[in-house]
């Protein structure tokens, strides 16, 4: 009897071990396919990180070429705004010339002497038009005086600036 029980206590133990040798295999079956699956993981990630690093680099590089592109466009308009202040200024002034001219051509027009008030009213004949028309304005100004005359063509219609 001692014997049948050792012999099956024999039996149990390897039987025991047996299965305990299946699930230690098992166990290393499955450790080793998550190893794998986690290596797996591990390279995709790593690819993943290098892709986004590039990309980081990329914007990187691009932000920094917005950047010289924004400085040389607020350059750009700091120019366009002076050298539009410098043709509105230039208007204005123009204008206040105009209107300072047009005020001493209504002095004259409406002046007591009549010989100035009709100089000033009469029209200028066409064959001094004619002539103007051709003048340079070098010309003008050959003896160094103050004395210019400047002739504008604009839409067919010669005006005479004194």
């Amino acid at each position: 009897m001692f014997k049948a029980l050792f012999s099956s206590i024999e039996r149990i133990a390897i039987v025991a071990l047996l299965v305990a040798l299946a699930y230690a295999t098992y166990q290393l079956v499955t450790i080793e396919n998550d190893l794998t699956e986690a290596n797996k993981t591990i390279k995709s990630k790593s690819l993943e990180i290098d892709n986004l690093t590039m990309q980081t680099e990329f914007l990187a590089q691009s932000v920094e070429l917005t950047e010289k592109q924004n400085q040389k466009l607020i350059r750009e308009r700091e120019s366009l705004s002076r050298i539009n202040q410098a043709y509105q200024d230039e208007v204005s002034q123009l204008t206040n010339s105009l209107h300072t001219s047009q005020s001493e051509i209504d002095k004259l027009r409406e002046s007591s002497d009549e010989a100035i008030k009709q100089w000033a009213n009469d029209s200028v004949p066409c064959d001094a038009i004619r002539l103007l028309k051709y003048a340079r304005a070098s010309e003008c100004d050959k003896d160094g005086g103050t004395d210019e005359i400047r002739v504008r063509n604009t839409a067919g219609r010669i005006s005479i600036q004194l």
